[in-house]
């Protein structure tokens, strides 16, 4: 495949290609954990949009977070709980994206006002996975979009319990260099020597996976038998998801998803600033445990839990290191093309499918 259609420095194919994920993708969001309570609410801009979701007494709606009064945000913040209500005037929303609150009510026209509208878009989900699509005349269903990864997507989002964390990394390159890095585990043998490395992968050659157009999914095996502490065994096993890899999915064009044998859930969430910029929203959440937990297992199990977020931190640093220097190389050699092999499948076969898109 040549460099043309996979271009890291272009700034016009960088905009042929947000044309195209603007125009044709669903975008992977939250997940119901993040929403459970009324008034729980997400934020985040994409591609030239500011939205927010939020759980309007059970009904999970879909923003501009834009007030229509001066144009403040209406929610700030990243993630939170409470109305839907602009703080610099009041003017508050209801689920319909109707102003039904404000400051000084009586010196605006009260017709006018009752014509606002928020602009919406729609939301889908795929089991606990919350989805919006960005353009409102796209046609096609998630369950098409998602095809064949749709129902082990449904089935993996069954298993995580709270989020833990919710951060971002700013990383100083391309966006499909996140998603190269993330679709095979053989550079985890070199890069993660002193995490993914030390628990077995990135040695065996994966024979579970599945993919659909743009989307992938892996299943990534250990390298012989790591031994958990017993105590770390005995804490996580009744937990709801058990398997014996790392499992991987991309969803395209701004998730990445996995767990190391269900015992955790990482949410990267690709948000693509310009040509070289790329913002990686990292949230990790808890595993579904059926056992009640004692006070000291619960002290245990957040021990546990600190220690996976030192360690995830550790690979996604590591990895942003390795990714920053390959794009000011590619500034270098441009007239070069990158060589995947058959360890990259998923990447080849993802350039396959977007390289389509791009006209």
């Amino acid at each position: 495949m040549s460099l043309r259609n996979i271009n890291y420095t272009n700034d016009k194919y960088f905009q042929l290609e947000c044309n195209s994920i603007k125009t044709e993708s669903w975008i992977l969001v939250g997940h119901v954990q993040e929403l459970k309570n009324n008034y729980d609410f997400l934020t985040f801009n994409y591609l030239g949009q500011n939205i927010f979701i939020q759980n309007f007494k059970g009904e999970i709606k879909a923003f501009q977070n834009i007030c229509l009064h001066r144009f403040n945000d209406i929610h700030k913040e990243p993630y939170g709980n409470r109305v839907a209500t602009c703080l610099y005037h009041y003017w508050t929303y209801n689920k319909k994206g109707q102003v039904i609150g404000m400051s000084c009510k009586n010196s605006f026209e009260e017709d006018k006002i009752k014509k606002l509208e928020l602009k919406e878009f729609e939301v889908q989900s795929c089991g606990e996975f919350i989805f919006i699509k960005l353009n409102s005349e796209n046609k096609i269903t998630l369950s098409e979009f998602l095809g064949d990864l749709y129902k082990n997507i449904e089935e993996f989002s069954k298993h995580f319990s709270s989020k833990s964390i919710d951060y971002n990394i700013e990383h100083n390159c391309n966006w499909k260099l996140l998603v190269e890095n993330v679709l095979e585990c053989y550079h985890c043998a070199s890069v993660h020597d002193n995490s993914f490395a030390k628990m077995g992968y990135g040695f065996i050659k994966p024979e579970k996976f599945g993919i659909f157009k743009e989307h992938s999914w892996c299943e990534f095996p250990k390298k012989g038998i790591y031994k958990e502490k017993k105590i770390i065994e005995d804490m996580f096993n009744s937990r709801t998801l058990k398997i014996d890899g790392y499992l991987h999915f991309y969803i395209y064009p701004n998730a990445f998803i996995s767990s190391v044998e269900g015992k955790g859930f990482y949410l990267g969430f690709l948000f693509p600033e310009s040509v070289d910029k790329t913002n990686l929203r990292v949230r990790y959440f808890l595993p579904k445990i059926e056992k009640k937990l004692s006070e000291s297992d619960k002290n245990i199990f957040d021990f546990i839990i600190s220690s996976s977020h030192d360690s995830l931190n550790l690979v996604l640093n590591e990895d942003k290191n390795i990714i920053e220097g390959i794009q000011k190389n590619l500034n270098i050699l441009k007239d070069h093309s990158p060589i995947f092999g058959n360890e990259e499948f998923r990447i080849n076969s993802f350039y396959n499918n977007f390289a389509q898109k791009i006209k």
